[in-house]
């Protein structure tokens, strides 16, 4: 069975199921929630608004994106898992296809999902003289990055746990350890948890001046070395998960 018919199928399976319509929920509570922000906002007390806008979209997907993952990633799993069917499907397809099939369909969505992100701010950057291709760029490779290394961990663990809730609540916790350290920066923990390399990997930074009332923000340069770092380690966590589902598919047979 080819890879692309391996996608379709996966796709039939979640067209009925509501992934669809989060994943457009999502997009559409972020839009409302920017340009609610910044829409009619003073720019007069800002040095530059699109520095702003681009590290609250940043944020809030810090605190979105991953438990749509984790939707997603179970959404993938539950039927399979629930009806302990993975031994017949791999009998038509073999085990790496199905384990990598999960996967692209995961960062499909996720890639579409970052693009109409970073099209929200290339459309709000707009009034304070638009946004630069750079700066686009690396705000889709960071939501694309941090994304795909939390959507992998969670297809593992929602390929691991026959419940679903758990990798859910997981998701949870990662989520709420993610936006914690967004307001601790020198605390250790964002470097060793995927959910908080969207802190990470943000090269923008802020200083409000309260006296004045005025906030002067500035980009700073890349984190190429964290982002290789996490790159690496959602390529291992991709091989560790694609062998132990071998294995465990195995058993079954």
């Amino acid at each position: 069975m080819k890879m692309g018919t391996v996608l379709w199928l996966e796709w039939l399976k979640l067209r009925r199921r509501g992934i669809p319509l989060l994943f457009a929920a999502v997009f559409l509570l972020t839009a409302l929630w920017m340009g609610w922000s910044f829409g009619k906002s003073d720019a007069s007390g800002i040095n530059d608004q699109r520095i702003m806008i681009y590290l609250n979209l940043l944020l809030i997907s810090t605190i979105l994106v991953p438990i749509t993952l984790a939707a997603l990633a179970c959404r993938l799993c539950d039927m399979e898992q629930m009806g302990n069917t993975y031994k017949w499907i791999c009998t038509i397809e073999e085990p790496e296809a199905v384990y990598r099939g999960k996967v692209l369909t995961g960062i499909l969505n996720l890639t579409v999902l970052s693009l109409l992100e970073c099209g929200i701010y290339e459309v709000l950057a707009v009034p304070a003289g638009g946004a630069s291709l750079l700066r686009g760029f690396q705000l889709f490779f960071t939501l694309f990055l941090a994304g795909t290394a939390i959507f992998i961990l969670q297809l593992n663990l929602s390929l691991w746990f026959s419940n679903q809730l758990t990798p859910v609540l997981i998701s949870i916790g990662g989520t709420f350890a993610g936006l914690f350290s967004w307001f601790l920066p020198d605390f250790p923990l964002r470097y060793v948890i995927p959910w908080g390399y969207y802190g990470v990997l943000c090269n923008a930074g802020y200083i409000y001046d309260e006296a004045n009332r005025y906030t002067t923000c500035y980009w700073t340069g890349y984190r190429v070395i964290w982002a290789v770092f996490l790159a690496l380690a959602a390529v291992l966590i991709y091989l560790r998960g694609q062998k132990r589902f071998l294995s465990a598919v195995r058993e079954m047979i």
